[in-house]
């Protein structure tokens, strides 16, 4: 599981990438800002804060899969640092 506060450092990380191609979508991010999800390999876009309607708090992981140009919503929580 990746720290809610080092997710944050690198959505900002990634946001600052100048070199950017189709849908200003960031060229040749570096291996130390992906992230993995269920074995696919993301790059951190933004960061949620939502409530469930018993009042918790759920954080979601908003990733852009580099591949296939989509973006997933998911738990924080099931996002890991690539290795």
């Amino acid at each position: 599981m990746i720290e809610r506060s080092r997710y944050l450092s690198m959505c900002r990380e990634c946001a600052m990438i100048r070199k950017r191609g189709t849908f200003d979508v960031p060229e040749h991010v570096p291996a130390r800002l992906r992230v993995v999800y269920r074995g696919i390999e993301y790059y951190p876009q933004g960061y949620e804060l939502t409530f469930c309607s018993d009042g918790k708090v759920n954080h979601i992981a908003v990733l852009h899969d580099l591949r296939a140009n989509s973006i997933q919503r998911v738990p924080l929580g099931e996002v890991r640092e690539k290795v």
